[in-house]
């Protein structure tokens, strides 16, 4: 029996102790449970391979999936009226669902900053570093150092024509 199909059929028939329920894997495949048995010890014929492929790659009949089944072009067709999915359409779904996590994390961690600011008090002195900073960086910006050179040059001339 191949690895794959061996997985499938303790996917699908599990008796909860590392072996499968010979009765149920019987019924699915329209064989006695001695003939499972079989396949479990030797190996199985070819055309339980390619069942344990295709059942593995199918969509399961429980009652999240119920409705859901594909159409011959590979769209996953929903129990909704003119609803269905592509493979990409699917994934674009997933990278939506990421993005909105990391944007709710990153809302979370502002929301935490934000808490963060026990009082009035402390919100009224972070404000006064913040204006002393941006005070500091417009004398900054006025400095001769850091001017464009014409104005430099502009106001030394000025400069030197007031003092004469």
């Amino acid at each position: 029996m191949k690895t794959c199909t061996r997985r499938w059929f303790l996917a699908m028939f599990t008796n909860g102790t590392n072996g499968i329920n010979y009765d149920e894997a019987a019924k699915y495949c329209g064989v006695s449970p001695r003939t499972v048995r079989y396949w479990w010890s030797t190996s199985c014929p070819p055309w339980i391979d390619r069942l344990a492929y295709f059942a593995s790659r199918s969509i399961p009949e429980n009652k999240d999936w119920k409705g859901f089944s594909f159409s011959h072009d590979g769209k996953l067709l929903t129990p909704y009226k003119d609803h269905s999915f592509t493979g990409g359409q699917l994934l674009m779904v997933f990278f939506d669902k990421q993005f909105n996590r990391f944007d709710r994390v990153e809302k979370q961690k502002l929301s935490e900053q934000v808490d963060s600011l026990r009082n009035d008090e402390e919100a009224a002195a972070i404000r006064e570093e913040l204006d002393v900073i941006i005070s500091t960086l417009s004398k900054l910006k006025q400095s001769p150092i850091v001017a464009p050179k014409k104005q430099f040059a502009t106001s030394a001339k000025r400069t030197l024509k007031r003092s004469k």
